[in-house]
């Protein structure tokens, strides 16, 4: 089992403002982040995800990183320019291709 850990600053629910987080990757997937400043720990249960979650979204979200870090390698000042509106509106457009997916689904 390849397993491999990153550190990320990200927003910690617990700690109520962004720290350092300990990202780790089991075959190429995220199986745990852990926050560095209290500990709290969130472990992705992979099985679910695949069940509850269609691939081509699983593997969009699993690639982002790797996506992002080539975007900015590519135009920096161009990531930097388009970053706060993506960040902003990142979980309406989330949200809408659920509802779009999730509605054709029921039909």
């Amino acid at each position: 089992m390849a397993k491999n850990v990153i550190d990320a600053y990200l927003f910690c629910i617990n700690c109520d403002k962004e720290t350092d987080h300990h990202v780790e990757y089991r075959n190429d997937q995220i199986h745990r982040i852990t926050c560095s400043e209290c500990g709290m720990s969130v472990q992705v249960d992979q099985d679910y995800v695949n069940t509850h979650f269609k691939d081509e979204f699983i593997k969009r979200v699993m690639t982002k990183p790797a996506r992002v870090t080539h975007e900015m390698q590519k135009d920096l000042n161009g990531f930097l320019k388009s970053l706060p509106f993506r960040v902003i509106t990142k979980p309406y457009r989330v949200y809408k291709e659920f509802e779009e997916k999730d509605g054709n689904a029921n039909k």
